[in-house]
């Protein structure tokens, strides 16, 4: 787990760093600079982006890390395994043109009229995703993520300032979004470049039949994985949109945006552990596997957890700070069942990596698809019931069902679950300290409210976790950080 908390920590630094530049958009820049609707578009065209990336990726992002072991050899370049990876997005991108070329008309009216932007982000997207993966099997996550999260957070506030100061048109905004989506494309490939790690010389001589059908097998149950994913878990955006107005979908992008911030260590874990996990599953070294599990679990809790807490014990001085804040008031609700979703999933932790690179990969698919089927079902039913907060509340059905189905399938594959008794104990001090800090600490002004409270929390929360040794990862982490500082004093 060393190398994997040590990436893990690094690469949440330039996620964390990101993060706070990202709720400085949602608060206060795209607060001041848009309206809801304007809002609203902004999003749905990232949104969709995002979606047609993972989709017409053809499920290339889960061969990358589960084949790679098959591929390593640095004499021959991995035998071109890079520009096979090429060849595959190029090749989902003519698919998409040719399909949408097809059913061109029964495509809703808002993606149509938003194509050409929605089209180059998905592109864009799609490659720095890929190349983000690539880079995950040297253990080289930092810098590709200072440029799919730090750069492209920094480049999208800036893009909206510009919009509100010069007074441009908002398809200059959209035009200026995509510009940053592929400048972060160009810097992760530039960035695997000077690293050596670049070549898109193709060895067709080592791509046998058997290792094509093979991959084209994995492959496409990732593709219809990620169709299931995004019904599952990114589907209300659009059915807001479609359903209620932009509008709408700008007060709920707020919301989404807000406990976002929790799942930014996840990313960076997931990633590192990926590679490490597909090896282990070849080396049927399910002992490894089943600390690995643990581990992340706990740790995504613990940092979960606490993140939720400051959110929810700030959240009315929040509304009250930021620009318009009571156009998106509405959206706290949205905010804490997003951010119980969140939790869901993070204690959960890499339960789908587990599945995916292992010879059940298939039962990802399965599970996705029906729960896909579950969340439109359960969109179209509350929704019109509880407005945005009906959006949240299917999005929140669907990840937890989805959680328990695959955390009670690697139990029975392989014996093994994430859970354990610190957990509780997480949970435990979260819930007390919220009802402290909520019904004892009352501070008008909400400047000063946010800051008190949110040290009162941070304060006691360090200190008891420390105290009681609930995560080894974070108290090794923080002797070392002391025994560092007190070195550089010292000097």
């Amino acid at each position: 787990m060393g190398i994997i908390a040590r990436q893990t920590l690094k690469s949440s630094t330039v996620g964390y760093l990101a993060a706070v530049v990202g709720i400085l958009n949602a608060f206060f820049i795209y607060t001041l600079c848009f309206d809801a609707a304007e809002l609203g578009r902004f999003r749905y065209v990232q949104e969709a982006g995002l979606v047609l990336a993972g989709f017409f990726s053809l499920g290339i992002t889960n061969v990358i890390v589960r084949f790679f072991p098959d591929f390593k050899d640095d004499k021959s370049k991995h035998h071109g395994f890079l520009g096979f990876i090429v060849l595959v997005l190029l090749g989902g991108i003519i698919i998409f043109l040719g399909l949408y070329g097809i059913t061109y008309q029964w495509w809703p009216s808002e993606f149509q009229d938003n194509f050409w932007y929605i089209f180059l982000l998905f592109v864009a997207i799609m490659f720095t995703n890929s190349f983000y993966y690539y880079s995950s099997n040297f253990r080289l996550i930092t810098i590709p993520n200072l440029f799919r999260q730090l750069w492209v957070k920094v480049g999208l506030g800036i893009c909206a300032l510009i919009y509100f100061y010069f007074n441009l048109s908002f398809d200059s905004v959209l035009y200026s979004v995509v510009l940053v989506y592929i400048v972060a494309a160009f810097g992760v490939i530039f960035y695997l470049y000077i690293k050596r790690n670049f070549s898109l010389n193709l060895e067709f001589n080592y791509f046998t039949k058997d290792r094509i059908r093979n991959i084209a097998v994995f492959a496409g149950f990732g593709l219809l994985s990620s169709l299931g994913s995004s019904l599952a878990t990114r589907l209300d955006i659009f059915m807001v949109t479609d359903m209620l107005s932009f509008s709408k979908t700008g007060v709920y992008s707020i919301a989404m945006s807000i406990t976002g911030l929790m799942v930014l260590v996840t990313f960076p874990m997931l990633s590192v552990s990926g590679p490490i996990i597909a090896e282990s599953l070849v080396k049927n070294d399910i002992q490894h596997v089943h600390s690995i599990y643990k581990k992340s679990s706990l740790n995504l809790f613990l940092f979960g957890a606490l993140l939720l807490l400051l959110i929810w014990v700030n959240i009315d001085s929040i509304f009250q700070i930021i620009p318009n804040g009571e156009r998106y008031a509405e959206g706290k609700i949205v905010i804490l069942i997003l951010g119980l979703a969140k939790l869901v999933d993070m204690v959960t932790s890499v339960n789908e990596v587990i599945i995916g690179y292992s010879k059940h990969f298939k039962f990802n698919l399965y599970a996705l698809l029906l729960l896909g089927l579950l969340n439109i079902l359960a969109n179209l039913f509350f929704i019109p019931l509880f407005n945005i907060a009906g959006a949240a509340f299917a999005t929140f059905l669907s990840i937890v069902l989805f959680n328990i189905a695959k955390t009670t399938f690697i139990f029975k594959k392989f014996a093994i679950h994430p859970f354990q008794k610190s957990l509780v104990y997480i949970l435990l001090m979260s819930l007390m300290l919220f009802f402290i800090v909520h019904y004892l600490v009352h501070i008008n002004d909400p400047y000063m409210a946010i800051f008190i409270k949110s040290i009162l929390v941070l304060g006691v929360y360090v200190v008891v976790c420390l105290r009681i040794n609930i995560s080894e990862d974070v108290t090794l982490f923080w002797t070392n950080t002391k025994n560092k500082i007190f070195d550089i004093i010292k000097r």
